[in-house]
């Protein structure tokens, strides 16, 4: 198993109603890692859909197939800005206009800024057997990957940093534990390692829920009283612990 960590750059505003206060839509401080994987195109959907029903269950069966997993990124700095729009119709232009199911008439959007840098981690069974995606391909050769991410395609940086160490472990543990990065404890803050509640095949004894996070629900600081995890070593003083039972869809949606 190798795995990697990922840093996230956002290059320009990127907006996704995580949560819709009346007129005020507003765009979580996360990514979730279904969006991560259609945006590194290790998935894909139609372009056109005849109803707005995802089917992630058959677009992300290949990744689980193939080894592939994603983790949700965390934000490591966030900037926000809060934008309006109207798009109400003007009475002397066209005629009716149908509801739009996709785009409210008017409102405000709390928005991600530029600057905004979010952290996830990739773990690969089998090098050989990696989607052919080209932006994908470049991160693993240790490449800067750019991308588009979010309602308005946005544009992005990433770059991957394999582990040093992987070492496959089995008992009690909690997701996340074991951080040691003093040195950059200013730039990471204290935000938790996510993880996505339906990929993982057993419950945590006790975890931390984020309300809002559709399409599943994301946790942090899960503990577990058994189980497989793997103990990914980055540096002397840098470690992390990641689940073992991971994968796309799990336990369905």
């Amino acid at each position: 198993m190798d795995v990697y960590r990922g840093r996230l750059d956002l290059l320009d505003y990127v907006f996704f109603a995580t949560v819709e206060r009346g007129k005020v839509y507003e765009t979580g401080a996360f990514v979730h890692n279904y969006a991560l994987a259609y945006a590194l195109k290790l998935a894909a959907a139609p372009y056109a859909h005849r109803q707005q029903k995802p089917n992630y269950t058959e677009e992300l069966a290949d990744l689980n197939q193939r080894g592939v997993y994603l983790t949700p990124a965390r934000p490591i700095q966030i900037l926000y800005r809060l934008m309006q729009w109207n798009t109400i119709r003007e009475a002397y232009g066209f005629g009716a206009k149908p509801q739009s199911i996709g785009y409210p008439d008017w409102g405000f959007a709390r928005v991600l800024r530029p600057g905004s840098a979010f952290e996830f981690y990739a773990l690969i069974a089998e090098a050989k057997r990696i989607p052919d995606s080209p932006v994908f391909h470049d991160l693993l050769a240790g490449k800067v990957g750019y991308a588009r991410l979010g309602k308005f395609p946005a544009k992005i940086r990433l770059h991957l940093t394999r582990a040093k160490r992987v070492e496959r472990k089995e008992g009690r543990f909690t997701a996340g534990a074991g951080i040691q990065r003093s040195r950059e404890v200013e730039v990471q803050g204290t935000s938790p390692l996510l993880f996505n509640w339906r990929d993982i095949e057993s419950d945590p004894a006790v975890c931390d829920v984020y309300p809002a996070t559709l399409p599943t629900r994301l946790i942090a600081n899960p503990q577990f009283s058994a189980g497989e995890y793997y103990l990914v070593e980055f540096g002397k003083e840098d470690r992390v612990i990641l689940p073992g039972q991971m994968r796309f869809l799990a336990r369905g949606v």
